[in-house]
């Protein structure tokens, strides 16, 4: 009896953690099917010290770790991430972090919607800028401390929440 006491409490206790990874499966695919989803586009910057930021051009060069795409960029004097969002966002925040783990909000001005940005080629995204005085406090040396990670926290008018993350390389 203690033996097909004990398979009775496994047995229920595997069909139980099932059925939440089944529920959070589901859930995630719902929020997909809606199109509530955020993804990275790559970055932005200027091909010379000084332009505006309506003459910014996209970074072709880059490199991927795990999940993690990293475009090169210069801060001469700004970067600008983009993210995109399959349906419209109601909101959207942004954290920078450095190779060391510590991280900086990204102020709300340098999180600019669809309409604010002057990124022609990308009407639909949201742009998170990054500048000099923005990571000032952060370490961006070489190699892999070179490497900014943006992270975005998208919301929609139901309550869903999205995360995404970019990355870009300084000064490559």
């Amino acid at each position: 009896m203690r033996g097909a006491g004990r398979v009775r409490i496994v047995l229920g206790l595997v069909l139980t953690a099932g059925a939440l990874t089944a529920g959070v499966a589901c859930g995630a695919l719902r929020q997909n099917l809606r199109s509530q989803f955020v993804s990275y586009r790559g970055a932005w910057s200027c091909a010379a010290p000084g332009c505006s930021s309506s003459d910014v051009v996209q970074s072709k060069s880059g490199d991927t770790k795990g999940e993690l795409r990293i475009n090169d960029v210069e801060l001469q004097p700004h970067a600008g991430l983009v993210f995109y969002p399959g349906v419209p966002v109601q909101g959207m925040t942004a954290t920078v972090r450095d190779c060391k783990g510590k991280s900086k909000d990204v102020p709300d001005d340098k999180v600019q919607p669809p309409g604010r940005h002057r990124i022609k080629s990308e009407p639909d995204s949201w742009v998170i800028w990054l500048d000099e005085k923005l990571v000032s406090e952060l370490e961006v040396g070489t190699g892999d401390c070179a490497v900014l990670v943006v992270k975005t926290h998208s919301t929609w008018d139901d309550g869903s929440v999205y995360d995404a993350e970019g990355a870009v390389s300084i000064g490559k």
